[in-house]
């Protein structure tokens, strides 16, 4: 699987893995099923409307890419369901702009060429890009890095001067600390359960030690993510 280096806003360098052609062939079948479901189930409700309204079935079948890509930053659900996302070569959310370029290059990266031209150049692109990510300046990736730093977590934090850390001693953690943190919580959000919910507590009394808190804040989730947001901007400002 190939890989690519995100650089953020805040130098932070990360490495993500590139959604693989199987993956985003998968996606692209997931979205086709949904899509045809649906458009057949409104498409018999709307001909006991009005047939003139069938077209608006129509509308779904072609805009529903851009759409959700556009409401959903750069996913729909078939893409969801596979965990991968559209993002700007830079790394940042791509602009809406960005997407209608790549869904309208999509009559001849998928329609015309039958898909043929899509798989080429991703087989082949450094960012393994179709056309319409090459001239749009985006690319498809997993979002988990190997790091464990999700991609959506990293992006959400902009620079030094839109986001002013609340715990500046949090320096004092080393980057694999905090990134065991992360690890805490992304298991409690997969296992909601009272173990992984005593592991939780007990890693937030732990950073609260030694931030020397007099009082741990109740919400011990929003703790911990804030801890690591404070971390990457102070860190990497």
């Amino acid at each position: 699987m190939r890989k690519i280096s995100i650089t953020t806003a805040q130098n932070i360098v990360i490495d993500f893995k590139l959604a693989t052609i199987g993956q985003r062939f998968l996606a692209f079948a997931i979205d086709m099923i949904i899509l045809a479901t649906a458009s057949t189930f409104l498409s018999i409700f709307l001909s006991f409307i009005h047939p003139d309204l069938l077209m608006v079935s129509g509308l779904l079948f072609l805009l529903y890419t851009l759409i959700m890509e556009l409401i959903f930053s750069g996913q729909t659900l078939g893409k969801m369901a596979l965990k991968i996302r559209v993002v700007s070569i830079e790394g940042k959310e791509p602009h809406p702009l960005d997407f209608v370029i790549r869904w309208s290059f999509r009559i001849i990266d998928i329609w015309f060429s039958v898909g043929a031209l899509a798989v080429v150049m991703i087989s082949t692109s450094t960012r393994a890009q179709r056309l319409g990510g090459v001239l749009s300046n985006t690319m498809v990736v997993n979002l988990s890095s190997e790091s464990g730093l999700s991609l959506r977590d990293i992006l959400r934090i902009e620079d030094r001067s839109k986001y002013e850390p609340q715990y500046f001693d949090v320096i004092r953690f080393s980057e694999d600390e905090m990134l065991t943190v992360k690890a805490v919580l992304d298991r409690y959000a997969k296992y909601r359960n009272k173990a992984h919910l005593n592991l939780l507590e007990t890693t937030a009394s732990r950073c609260g030690n030694v931030l020397e808190l007099t009082e741990i804040p109740e919400n011990k989730i929003e703790f911990l993510r804030t801890l690591i947001k404070d971390y990457i901007v102070i860190t990497r400002s």
